[in-house]
């Protein structure tokens, strides 16, 4: 009974999870490389469809061992266990063609998230996880922002070039992605650059580079310069608010000695002294 639960606590391991992760992932990764029924292709595939069944054991000892109420309580483990059904799928590999099953592949990869728990051991985790929460809390306002002033530059995008684009702005989803693009201010010049060579109309052309000018600056160089700003600003607010407080502390400090020096110039009880008693 003892080893039984020795062994259960094995194939449970962090270490073994991880191990079988990483495996997963590379035989996932080198699954195209080599032809269609080659020896190595079904080396590969055998490792894929161990390392299915081991995250189905995994998933089986947990739950006997935690409850299904214990087990499901966990986040990773509802993130698992989705992962598992969605590739059970490849236990027919042997039987079954699943190429039309390619998404198959794409989910089996979200386990690759459980390295995450790696991270665990970086110093100060907590400190940064807090800041990541507020930076992202704090630049929600400016992303919304964002995306309005993407849809309004989208929409007109669409109804002004559609005609001369409709690779680019045949619809507003297109738009939204286009602008999105000329946001990020990497060859931003090239979509109306293209867009004024199909027109025959100088202020036409002249209209468009106005256009995708101000969309630059508004969407690029301020939108997402701010929003660079508002993140980084709530990141660094642990280290602002430790230097504030050591200002703080320091302040008190400096009151508590001016006490001091003054107490001791002036020592209390030192007037009545030099009065002496009244006659």
């Amino acid at each position: 009974m003892r080893a039984m639960r020795t062994i259960r606590d094995i194939l449970a391991a962090e270490a073994t999870v991880v191990s079988f992760v990483v495996l997963n992932a590379v035989a996932i990764f080198m699954t195209p490389l080599f032809a269609h029924g080659s020896t190595w292709e079904r080396v590969i595939s055998h490792v894929d469809f161990v390392c299915v069944l081991y995250f189905m054991l995994e998933s089986a000892i947990k739950i006997n061992r935690d409850g299904w109420r214990g087990y499901i309580d966990v986040g990773w483990n509802r993130f698992d266990f989705l992962i598992v059904l969605c590739s059970l799928p490849v236990l027919l590999e042997p039987f079954v063609d699943l190429k039309g099953f390619g998404i198959v592949m794409v989910l089996r990869l979200g386990r690759l998230f459980r390295l995450f728990r790696v991270m665990q051991f970086i110093p100060n985790l907590d400190r940064m996880a807090a800041g990541i929460g507020r930076a992202l809390r704090a630049s929600v306002g400016v992303l919304m922002a964002i995306v309005i002033v993407n849809i309004i530059f989208a929409l007109g995008g669409t109804l002004l070039f559609g005609e001369f684009a409709p690779k680019h702005f045949g619809n507003p989803l297109m738009s939204m992605y286009t602008t999105f693009k000329v946001f990020t201010v990497e060859g931003w010049y090239e979509i109306p650059d293209m867009i004024a060579a199909n027109t025959d109309s100088d202020l036409m052309a002249l209209g468009v580079r106005v256009y995708y000018v101000v969309a630059v600056v508004v969407g690029g160089l301020i939108g997402l310069s701010l929003a660079n700003a508002v993140f980084i600003d709530e990141m660094t607010a642990d280290n602002n608010k430790l230097l504030e407080e050591k200002i703080d502390e320091l302040s008190r400090e400096l009151r508590e000695l001016k006490g001091m020096l003054a107490d001791r110039e002036h020592p209390r009880g030192s007037g009545r002294a030099r009065r002496g008693p009244r006659t």
